[in-house]
């Protein structure tokens, strides 16, 4: 069994969890998700079974999207609804000036890693550090949001907003920054990821559709389809078992990461450096 499956991780369990549940459910050793969703969000999680799970890492860097509200008026330690308030009395602005604030956010910035996060730091995850009442520190990475649209009110301190970003992005700590750019406090109490690496939560499965299904490989989708950022190269027959064995074949294409395929095969990820082309994830059956 290999492929991805789009899940759609309800709250309230963790990624892990979640990848857990299934290796149960698929009967699978090989199996892992490319793309960590907080516990108490819910949404797209990618999960790769069997060699597609040598692709996660190339799966984690697709565009993705998310539909978050932020409240206003109060903040958390963790910066989301299940932490502890820190924070209240902060002001209240109205939906003009969110959809005003939200357009300084878009393009590439700086955003800091929260304590609460599954970074890791000296070997230890930053929450782990954190629930221990030890101290976390500052850490700090760049971050591309693409789009970022006001939807609606949703209380007289809560506004629903749309994502659209890249890798490594933390939703809740933009909220936290939306807040701080309109001179109060603010965390995010709900989060959906509607959309990763190409899936869309239209498509996803629930755990009880897929305990439904009598072929649980029917779920599976091909790991290329999410690859398609990727340019492809077409490896004749003969080259094939020289890639296979670790061999290097030329290529007049430039340096970078193709999707490889031969016979109409999907090889994996092919690397080409300095005119030669050589299997960076194989995947697929000698």
């Amino acid at each position: 069994m290999n492929g991805i499956i789009n899940l759609l991780k309800p709250p309230g369990i963790s990624s892990n969890g979640a990848v857990v549940y299934l290796r149960g459910m698929l009967g699978v050793k090989k199996i892992g998700h490319a793309g960590t969703l907080d516990p108490g969000a819910s949404g797209v999680l990618v999960v790769c079974v069997g060699k597609a799970t040598k692709l996660s890492e190339y799966l984690m860097g697709g565009a993705k999207e998310y539909v978050a509200e932020i409240c206003f008026g109060k903040s958390t330690d963790t910066g989301d609804s299940y932490g502890r308030v820190v924070k209240s009395g902060g002001e209240i602005p109205c939906a003009g000036r969110v959809k005003e604030a939200l357009r300084s956010f878009i393009g590439e910035t700086t955003q800091r890693t929260p304590a609460y996060s599954a970074a890791k730091h000296g070997g230890k995850k930053l929450y782990e550090l954190a629930r221990k009442g030890l101290e976390t520190p500052e850490k700090t990475r760049k971050i591309v949001i693409s789009e970022l649209e006001y939807i609606k009110e949703t209380g007289e301190d809560s506004h629903l907003i749309r994502v659209a970003c890249g890798r490594g992005t933390y939703i809740r700590v933009l909220c936290e920054d939306i807040g701080k750019r309109l001179g109060t406090c603010a965390y995010m109490s709900f989060l959906v990821r509607t959309k990763d690496a190409g899936l869309d939560i239209s498509g996803s499965y629930t755990f009880g559709e897929l305990e439904g299904l009598k072929n649980k490989e029917t779920a599976l989708l091909r790991a290329d389809t999410l690859l398609e950022r990727f340019p492809q190269i077409r490896i004749g027959a003969d080259k094939r078992k020289i890639l296979f064995n670790g061999g290097a074949i030329g290529c007049a294409l430039p340096d970078g990461i193709y999707r490889a395929y031969a016979d109409g095969d999907f090889l994996g990820l092919a690397e080409i450096k300095g005119g030669a082309a050589r299997m960076a994830v194989l995947i697929a059956e000698s």
